[in-house]
């Protein structure tokens, strides 16, 4: 082989090299973010389902209408949560559905799950999050923590009945 193509075989080694940390990241940050968006589908979906179940209940048979929904909605919830992946399930810090008054016009009722390690009211604001992050992270030094997420996952349904 001569000493050109040697060379070249070099440079394509160093390329391989300085690229492959590169793309190992961009293939983990893929995977992660990937798994955090499916969480918070899941979530919202169990929150969608135990806020629309109110629905499903006829005014006319119950005669304290407002706590038969929180009850059927957190059954509903109940349910829902069950059927999580077990990787949310056991994250969960905050599991309500319960009236919200901030409204005296109507009565709106707010559907809550709150998964990892942050503070549930601050979780999805713009506060600085405290705690260890929902998923894995890999640590490089000097450069912080890869890649960057957030410390917990809030899905939240609201209805009006």
């Amino acid at each position: 082989m001569s000493a050109r193509g040697r060379r070249q075989l070099g440079v394509i080694g160093l390329e391989f090299i300085l690229i492959l940390p590169f793309m190992i990241g961009l293939l983990y940050a893929g995977l992660v973010y990937g798994m955090l968006f499916f969480h918070k589908v899941e979530m919202q979906r169990a929150v969608d389902a135990a806020s629309s179940a109110v629905y499903s209940l006829d005014r006319r048979n119950h005669t304290n209408y407002s706590d038969k929904v929180t009850d059927h909605s957190n059954d509903v919830l109940d349910k829902m949560v069950a059927s999580l992946p077990e990787r949310i399930r056991t994250k969960l810090t905050t599991q309500t559905c319960a009236p919200d008054g901030s409204n005296a016009d109507m009565v709106i009722l707010k559907c809550t799950l709150v998964a990892g390690n942050g503070e549930p009211e601050s979780c999805g604001s713009n506060k600085t999050d405290t705690g260890s992050p929902f998923l894995p992270q890999l640590s490089i030094g000097p450069l912080g923590d890869f890649p960057p997420q957030p410390k917990c996952l809030k899905a939240v349904a609201a209805v009006t009945f």
